[in-house]
């Protein structure tokens, strides 16, 4: 568990607005507030993602076709996922069987969206947003649908307590915000403030290629000609 209060204080240190040991004042740990949550929201536009898949089971209306997804919709999730991973459908009787997750183009090409049956071959996911929709071919008549997926950086939910983050990514915050933060405050971004907050941002790019199955990529270079890999923004 990562201490939100510690998140703030070091990336205002980082800038050097305060010395260690002083206490920022409460309009600076403010703005560094609202800046950690907008850069934890650039991330997350990013498709960077919080480690770890999650499985989620969601109730099955029979005969329906389609469901609001997201915090406070049917289908509730309190953390608007970055990816589907997989879907399926478990059967009131207990049986689970997987669902094709479709493009746009795929779903298009299902011909008969109301046909029902026990278990759907196809899901389609919009990622609408605000709200989001799922679709399932044939329309299942109950059970649930469980979904793997992928989910978004969280925000700090207060300037005080805690927040849990997988490893890597408190550094990642600190640095990303600090960069971010001196231009608020009109310092220099120093090379060793970039060069660290582009290293811990590139750790959090290699586990998330690691995670999706993708390639990452390569690390930025000494060579002056090449783009680097990772760009903090």
């Amino acid at each position: 568990m990562a201490n939100i209060s510690d998140i703030l204080t070091d990336s205002l240190i980082l800038v050097g607005a305060y010395a260690q040991g002083q206490t920022p004042n409460t309009d600076d740990m403010s703005l560094a507030f609202r800046i950690v949550n907008r850069k934890l929201d650039s991330l997350s536009a990013e498709k960077l993602s919080m480690v770890g898949v999650k499985r989620t089971p969601y109730n099955l209306t029979p005969n329906t076709t389609s469901y609001t997804y997201g915090p406070g919709m049917i289908w509730n999730a309190t953390n608007r996922p970055i990816k589907i991973k997989s879907a399926s459908v478990v059967a009131p009787n207990g049986v689970e069987r997987p669902c094709k997750i479709d493009t746009a183009d795929e779903w298009a090409a299902v011909v008969d969206k109301m046909r029902t049956g026990v278990y759907a071959e196809d899901f389609f996911y919009d990622q609408g947003y605000p709200t989001g929709n799922c679709w399932l071919s044939p329309m299942p008549n109950g059970g649930n649908c469980v979904l793997w997926t992928f989910e978004a950086i969280p925000q700090l939910p207060a300037q005080t307590g805690t927040v849990q983050l997988a490893p890597g990514y408190e550094q990642a915050i600190v640095d990303i915000a600090a960069v971010e933060l001196c231009i608020a405050f009109q310092r220099p971004v120093t090379q060793e403030l970039m060069a660290s907050a582009t290293q811990a941002k590139d750790v959090i790019v290699q586990l998330n290629a690691e995670v999706f199955n993708a390639p990452a990529p390569p690390p930025a270079g000494p060579n002056p000609t090449s783009q680097p890999a990772i760009k903090v923004t």
